[in-house]
């Protein structure tokens, strides 16, 4: 499902881009951009004495919210979207944001929510865990990483 999620998306300025699969008996290998900036995460706490300035944090912000867009219109609910789930291209401070690790990603079906209790505990929405989520969980994420 990963691999076919990663075709959908791949295009997208902030999505990893995808370029194979393989698999063996026991296996499936995804070929991937290289992304050498690292995580999201690394770069908010290496900034421990200082903060993200709100119009460097609204850029990042606003590439995270493009992400889910881009989710969306092609009918995906990520499911876990967590700084240590959004790489830089590059470590320059103006590197573009890319989202990666959709192995909990779904399609929508309009006509019912998700019922199981999927993400990371800190960044999960209330909906997923009365078990009737959809793609505003997404958006919740997000929040919770802002």
């Amino acid at each position: 499902r990963e691999v076919k999620i990663l075709k959908a998306l791949t295009g997208h300025e902030n999505v990893v881009q995808f370029y194979n699969a393989f698999e063996d008996d026991n296996y499936v290998y995804i070929v991937m951009e290289l992304c050498e900036g690292g995580e999201l995460l690394d770069r908010i706490l290496a900034k421990k004495d200082s903060r993200y300035t709100e119009k460097d944090a609204a850029v990042v912000v606003r590439q995270m919210l493009k992400v889910a867009a881009e989710c969306h219109l092609h009918g995906l609910v990520h499911r876990d979207m967590k700084p240590e789930n959004f790489l830089f291209k590059s470590p320059k401070e103006d590197s573009p944001l890319k989202a990666t690790d959709f192995g909990l990603s779904d399609f929508i079906n309009p006509s019912r929510k998700f019922t199981d209790i999927v993400g990371s505990a800190y960044y999960v929405a209330p909906e997923v865990l009365k078990r009737k989520s959809g793609p505003e969980s997404d958006v919740w994420s997000i929040g919770v990483i802002t």
